[in-house]
């Protein structure tokens, strides 16, 4: 597929519709990135950073660390409180299935006792 059957796939019409909502959402992104991690010089080299600067990049390193920890713990738990619920499922529908046969069966008796009457 050459590049211009892609590119005349692609609905302009709509990505200039939300052309300036996707600008200033990437200026925002760029401005909270640029507040945590420090701004860079104008040829695009990392400005010198303190240690100051290093040190509080560390405590948001560590404390999404722990933030993304306890959401795998919370994951952990209701995953396995999933599996629970689905053999307990698994269970009841066994029971509900050997119910149904049981009185499948049974009609059936009957329906060959009538008969033969």
């Amino acid at each position: 597929m050459s590049a211009l059957n892609v590119l005349s796939k692609i609905q302009w019409d709509e990505i200039l519709k939300y052309s300036p909502i996707i600008a200033e959402t990437g200026g925002k992104i760029f401005n909270s990135v640029k507040k945590y991690f420090g701004e860079t010089s104008i040829d695009g080299k990392p400005a010198k950073v303190s240690l100051e600067q290093l040190g509080k990049r560390v405590r948001l390193l560590e404390q999404n660390e722990l933030e993304q920890a306890d959401l795998l713990d919370k994951i952990a738990v209701q995953i396995n409180e999933l599996s629970n619920a689905s053999k307990i499922i698994s269970s009841r529908t066994l029971l509900a299935l050997s119910i149904s046969s049981l009185s499948l069966l049974i009609s059936l008796f009957l329906l060959v006792i009538i008969v033969v009457k």
